[in-house]
């Protein structure tokens, strides 16, 4: 079904020359990963979205406003009694991606342990070859597109009738908004789960927080081996301890569990505490699997990154 592009045409327009774009669109993904051959059977899931502009995309996991929801639920229940509960079935990606064509730049943006990291990645757009072969997703006509990409080779159904030329994670460059991906062995898989318009009052921004520390990726990638190996090591040395007492409950997954101080949710931030909620508030968060299937395994031998 055709959808009518003169909205977007229209807030064109409205966004000026600044760095600091909103977003005018929202497209949903259930995202599947295979992380870990050895357990084809329990892959990590999440919902993730990409925030759509004009001029750049960011790409970031949905779960944790989700969870932000439901937190501020909680706390704002006048039966609240310091004691928050929290139920998980997906594992929060922590590794989101901004991509500004114009400027050439792709930006990683890497959340763990209650910080917040920020690296350059090489700009680089999948060469995609465009078939003949269309399907209906969620309502749009879309085209299939192929490509080898990082070393895994994709397919993606993309529709014109959205002129955004982006997608899930890195994938971009069609003439069109990517609606679902997966690669050849299904290990890595984007299903549209949804599509949204936004208005001026939306408080996201394309673009790295303010807060964010500028590092390089093998700098990173020992900061987070640190905080893998010892997670509540890792946020006392950070924060100087904290009286909050953090249970597992029942979760079947790893992940799930970071609290960090208050940032403003608008800016995407992975906090489950939002800067308009009072973390003192907090006695006890209790974090319980909603689906005792989910049981993803914390080995990644299977990258969705397979070569640089």
């Amino acid at each position: 079904m055709k959808r009518s592009i003169l909205f977007f045409a229209a807030l064109a327009f409205s966004i000026g020359l600044s760095a600091q774009e909103k977003p005018v669109a929202k497209v949903h993904y259930q995202f599947k990963h295979i992380n870990d051959t050895n357990q084809r059977t329990n892959p990590r899931l999440d919902e993730v979205v990409t925030y759509l502009g004009q001029k750049g995309s960011y790409y970031t996991s949905y779960s944790s406003e989700r969870l932000n929801q439901e937190v501020k639920k909680q706390m704002e229940s006048p039966s609240f009694d310091g004691n928050l509960v929290l139920s998980k079935s997906s594992t929060a990606i922590d590794r989101n991606f901004i991509i500004q064509p114009e400027e050439k730049k792709i930006l990683e943006i890497a959340r763990f342990g209650g910080n917040t990291f920020l690296m350059d990645n090489a700009y680089d757009v999948p060469e995609w070859e465009i078939h003949d072969e269309t399907k209906t997703i969620g309502g749009y006509t879309c085209q299939k597109a192929t490509t080898n990409y990082k070393g895994r080779q994709y397919t993606a159904w993309f529709t014109t009738d959205l002129p955004f030329s982006f997608g899930p994670w890195k994938l971009h460059g069609l003439p069109g908004l990517i609606l679902s991906a997966e690669d050849l062995k299904k290990e890595v898989v984007f299903e549209y789960a949804g599509f949204d318009k936004l208005d001026e009052t939306n408080n996201v921004l394309i673009e790295a927080p303010d807060y964010a520390i500028k590092s390089t990726p093998a700098e990173v990638k020992k900061q987070e081996e640190g905080y893998r190996a010892n997670p509540m090591a890792y946020m006392q040395a950070k924060t100087g301890g904290s009286s909050t007492t953090i249970s597992s409950g029942s979760s079947g997954g790893r992940g799930g569990m970071t609290i960090v101080s208050g940032r403003p949710s608008g800016s995407s931030s992975s906090s489950a505490i939002s800067g308009s909620m009072d973390p003192s508030k907090i006695k006890s968060l209790t974090v319980k699997s909603d689906n005792s299937n989910y049981k993803p395994s914390p080995i990644v031998n299977n990258p969705i990154e397979l070569k640089p």
